[in-house]
Order: C-alpha cells, then structure tokens, then sequence
C-alpha cells in the first residue's frame, strides 16, 4: 500500500509507541514546571534571609528608603556606618550602627524627635539577643548611655545606645523597629 491509498485519518494516525511517549510528556513536563515552580515561590522569602543573616552588619549607609521607613536620620559626617535589616511579617528592624561628632549626635535625636537630656548614663538598650545578631559589645568599662522611644504618631520604635567614651566622637547603636498590624 502506498501512501496515496491512505485515508486522511490513517495518514494523520501516529504510531502507538510515539502516542505512548508524547501524551505523558505532554502532562508531566507541565505538571514538573508547576511544582518545581512551587517549591522556588515557597522558598524565595527565606533565602534572601539567611542570605543578610549569614553576611551579618553590612557596612555601608542603608538607603534612603530604608532609613525613611524606619525613621533613622544618620548625620552627615558619620563615620564607620553600619546596616543590618530583619522582616518578617509582624516587625521589621533596622540595625544601624555610626560614630559622629557631638553635633551630629544632638542633630540625630532632634530628629528622633528628642534631645541628649533624654539619654540614661549607664543603660545599654539593645537586647543581648538584638545585641549578638550583628555582632555589637557593649561591655562594662565603658560610657553608655542610651533612651527608648515607643512607636508613636506613624514613628517606629527605636532602641539608641551610645558609647560616650569619647564624648566628641560618640559612637551610635540604634535598633529602629517597625511593628505591622
């Protein structure tokens, strides 16, 4: 039989052996596309994550969305900044570290909306969990001083210590938290 004695349909038949291969790819390559997409979705928000947790204190200025968002108005000649930021979906923080000048330190709390009359000489207000995540010590022997500002008036709540040691170029150590409801 030659091919001009084929009916269409027997023309268009494929054999069964390649029906038998083609059909299951035709579902299983999509199907493997959609979970293997799945698990990435799944997985995106946590890789970034440990990412930032694993590099620890990054030292550059965090940018100036982020240093809108969480309210942290680090004074132009800051030296040695630091920025280290967590999420997750009921607080994000923003750990910022910087050493200024003694006018940089007053014009940071004005913009905290509060002044150095407000820091407590011996308080160090990071947590020691807060604390050991990016890496700072604040051991004894040295000039702390720090405030706690609650969340307010659209403000995040901020957590300031500041090592006085050297009270014309104080270092700054500010956990700036935003809290979602």
């Amino acid at each position: 039989m030659n091919a001009e004695e084929h009916t269409p349909a027997e023309r268009r038949a494929l054999p069964r052996r390649v029906r038998w291969i083609v059909v299951p790819l035709l579902v299983l390559v999509p199907a493997g596309y959609l979970g293997w997409a799945a698990v990435q979705s799944r997985n995106s928000g946590q890789d970034p994550q440990l990412r930032a947790e694993l590099a620890g204190m990054v030292r550059d200025w965090p940018s100036g969305v982020q240093r809108r968002v969480y309210k942290v108005p680090i004074p132009t000649n800051a030296v040695r900044v630091g920025y280290f930021e967590t999420n997750s979906w009921q607080t994000s923080s923003l750990y910022v570290q910087f050493t200024t000048s003694a006018g940089g330190l007053d014009g940071f709390l004005a913009g905290l909306g509060t002044s150095r009359a407000a820091l407590r000489t011996g308080q160090v207000t990071a947590t020691a969990a807060q604390a050991a995540r990016v890496g700072w010590r604040f051991s004894p022997g040295h000039h702390w001083a720090g405030l706690v500002l609650p969340a307010r008036d659209g403000f995040p709540a901020h957590q300031v210590t500041v090592n006085l040691d050297d009270p014309d170029v104080p270092a700054v150590y500010v956990v700036s938290t935003v809290t979602f409801h």
